[in-house]
């Protein structure tokens, strides 16, 4: 699958270095999007483009930029259309009725979306979780600040029965039973063995599972 994401300025000077530059959800903006990703991937369509950083319901008719992308879909240059969409926007993204798919952050340290996650894909659509890695947050490097917190108040090192805390990270989010993909980057080959091997492991036991979700929550509720 070839996939892309829209609402980014076309042509725009980039972004200082740690700062990023507005989305812009407008018909023109939408089109011109998907057809710089169209000529940069030398395709005639992608299979699934997704509006970047959640906009409202409201920021997505102002300017006719979810028509754009669905014309886009009837014109065969998109298959899917999708929302990359966080709380507490999704709700209504859901409501609307018209996407095949959505990206959610989730991991084991952040569970905020965790129910709705369920609820987008009772809709029939599609579930990407980005962040399912945690962002290093098991071995707390990379600043995972509250992730990192939230982890050693749950004791979680209490329940790797031989596991490494990625690998525990990975097979938590692999065992929501709603995700159907998870986004891990990595620019490191071995890292990428490893990710294989802990999911060919599959799903948490239900038991160990349990216990881990019991532990953190009780860690957030007393944050």
């Amino acid at each position: 699958y070839l996939a892309s994401k829209c609402g980014c300025v076309v042509g725009a000077t980039p972004a200082p270095r740690g700062q990023r530059n507005p989305h812009v959800f407008t018909r023109d903006n939408i089109v011109a999007g998907v057809e710089q990703s169209l000529a940069r991937m030398k395709t005639d369509h992608l299979d699934v483009v997704q509006f970047h950083a959640s906009p409202s319901k409201e920021t997505l008719e102002e300017h006719d930029a979810l028509e754009a992308l669905l014309s886009l879909k009837r014109a065969g240059k998109v298959r899917f259309i999708g929302m990359s969409g966080t709380l507490p926007h999704l709700a209504d993204h859901i409501a609307m009725g018209v996407f095949d798919v959505f990206q959610i952050p989730y991991s084991a340290v952040e569970r905020e979306h965790e129910a709705i996650i369920t609820s987008a894909a009772e809709s029939g659509a599609g579930i990407v979780i980005r962040g399912g890695a945690a962002k290093g947050a098991p071995s707390g490097a990379g600043g995972a600040g509250t992730q990192w917190e939230r982890w050693q108040k749950a004791r979680l090192d209490d329940l790797l029965e031989g596991m490494t805390p990625m690998e525990f990270i990975l097979r938590f989010t692999f065992t929501h039973p709603d995700m159907a993909t998870n986004i891990v980057g990595t620019i490191n080959p071995a890292h990428l063995q490893d990710n294989i091997v802990a999911l060919r492991q599959g799903p948490l036991p239900p038991a160990l599972y349990a216990e881990a979700k019991r532990r953190l929550a009780a860690a957030v509720s007393t944050a």
